[in-house]
């Protein structure tokens, strides 16, 4: 078998066999954004139990945040607040840059309401490529958060564990669509452009 490598010009016998479209399927893009709700209290909670072998100091009292008036209540949205953009800004670009190595040009990124996308939409790439450029950033940024809460001030301790939280969330789609991409053939060829996700092979 040929080597399947990125390029902007369909192979000759290659055709459209698949097309997974978040946009057209409401339903799916509803039932997936819920599951990334659940996903997102699970692994708080989880990020939590953690504390008790990664960072033991952080669970004294004097360092858990609780909701006691309108002081703390404001910090915890601003901690919200920035964790988010944090994680869009991490994840955004760990896909970017692999793209950007990839392709060896700048990808487009596109900024609709809270709905961030990277991708290189006039190159076909590799499915294989697609997989791991979809996981990256949760695999990466996931370990760079467990890592860092060991080391990172008491006080920055929520921030890691809400970013992680909101990652691991954020990539329910990519997780799903990764999951979709496994099932189609080696040699195909992959097209995103936003949340159409288009499958070309012989």
């Amino acid at each position: 078998m040929q080597d399947i490598k990125p390029t902007q010009i369909l192979p000759e016998g290659y055709q459209e066999i698949g097309q997974l479209n978040l946009e057209e399927n409401r339903g799916l893009a509803l039932i997936l954004n819920l599951v990334g709700v659940g996903l997102l209290f699970g692994m708080s909670w989880l990020m939590t139990q953690t504390l008790t072998f990664l960072r033991p100091a952080y669970l004294s009292s004097e360092n858990i945040l609780v909701i006691t008036g309108m002081r703390e209540f404001w910090r915890g949205v601003l901690l919200l607040v920035i964790s988010l953009g944090l994680m869009v800004l991490l994840n955004e670009g760990v896909r970017g840059m692999l793209l950007w190595i990839i392709t060896r040009q700048r990808p487009e990124f596109r900024f609709r309401g809270l709905n961030t996308h990277t991708a290189a939409p006039d190159w076909y790439l590799p499915r294989s490529t697609v997989i791991a450029v979809r996981l990256a950033p949760l695999v990466l940024i996931t370990l760079l958060g467990v890592l860092l809460v060991p080391i990172v001030p008491l006080n920055l301790v929520p921030g890691v564990l809400l970013l992680v939280s909101l990652n691991v969330a954020s990539a329910v789609t990519d997780g799903m669509t990764a999951w979709w991409l496994s099932r189609k053939p080696k040699s195909s060829l992959v097209l995103e452009d936003g949340d159409c996700v288009r499958v070309f092979d012989e």
